[in-house]
């Protein structure tokens, strides 16, 4: 204070200075309230004291409580995510009690940003809520492989604003939570759901198709990804144009080893086909091509 009062000293306001000191020693009237310092230092303090105290109930909680019971890792996430916003929610209200500000007031205050909310930040209160729909319900958790729009990929991090989704090539997309809950969305591992694997080809008529539908079946019991319940099935799905369609169905443990069980099926396919000397067809495309130096036709 002696160094503030010397280096205004030759402007003439030291006067100003103590007089705004006064002012301060004995607080700030707003509204109803007189805004002291030792009460803004005091809720400073709390509310610093409460979020440590939040930091050491979350870091319990998930490092050492929630992995001791049987919950899976999505519903951890919710618990400790929730946990973690109560907290913060929790110390503002202390701290805002300790500058004599009631909840009344918060009332009041709420109403008055609820006006702004609305014009102002929509889009942002929309995702928040949200979010607190996806904690609480669960209806995408993490480790769910999701399919969103022409999107696919494992949820890695639901936070109360977005949802991060690991995509086959690594890279994360960031959904707004409230895509989450407006649009549909495929959820293809909820309830430990199985995969489902779809093989379509076409043999020529005179297939002997016994012998087809025993080489297919083999090949499905041969894969140990193959599920034997329920058992695979091949069914004949149309006969057109001097060929027959081919529709089989087998089930792996989840739909993460679709794409990877139906190629390795589709190589011993194409292998013991060709051994066993049955031939593997395409609808044929006939094109008519006029020849240029043809005359015209009358």
């Amino acid at each position: 204070m002696l160094g503030i009062t010397a280096f205004i000293a030759p402007f003439g306001n030291v006067s100003a200075l103590y007089g705004w000191l006064e002012t301060l020693a004995g607080g700030i009237r707003i509204g109803d309230n007189l805004l002291r310092p030792s009460s803004v230092l005091w809720a400073i303090g709390v509310l610093v004291l409460a979020l440590a105290l939040m930091q050491v109930v979350q870091r319990w909680l998930v490092d050492t409580y929630l992995p001791k019971t049987e919950l899976d890792l999505g519903a951890r996430n919710s618990i400790s995510t929730v946990a973690r916003y109560l907290g913060i929610v929790l110390a503002v209200l202390w701290s805002l009690a300790t500058l004599g500000i009631g909840f009344e007031k918060l009332a009041l205050l709420a109403s008055a940003l609820s006006v702004g909310i609305g014009f102002g930040l929509q889009a942002i209160t929309q995702n928040f809520v949200s979010g607190l729909i996806l904690l609480a319900e669960r209806p995408v958790k993490i480790g769910d492989w999701v399919k969103i729009g022409d999107q696919e990929g494992d949820i890695r991090r639901i936070s109360v604003r977005s949802t991060e989704i690991q995509v086959g090539d690594r890279s994360t997309l960031i959904v707004p939570n409230s895509e989450l809950i407006t649009k549909t969305i495929r959820n293809m591992t909820t309830a430990n759901a199985l995969g489902r694997i779809q093989i379509q080809f076409s043999v020529p008529l005179g297939t002997d198709m016994g012998r087809l539908r025993a080489l297919l079946l083999g090949i499905y019991a041969a894969n140990e990804t193959v599920l034997e319940h329920p058992e695979p099935s091949v069914f004949i799905d149309s006969i057109s144009g001097g060929q027959v369609a081919i529709n089989s169905f087998a089930y792996v443990p989840s739909s993460r080893n679709v794409y990877g069980t139906r190629s390795e099926l589709l190589f011993e396919l194409l292998q013991q086909a060709a051994a066993q000397g049955i031939a593997l067809v395409t609808p044929t495309d006939i094109h008519l091509v006029r020849d240029p130096a043809a005359p015209a036709p009358t």
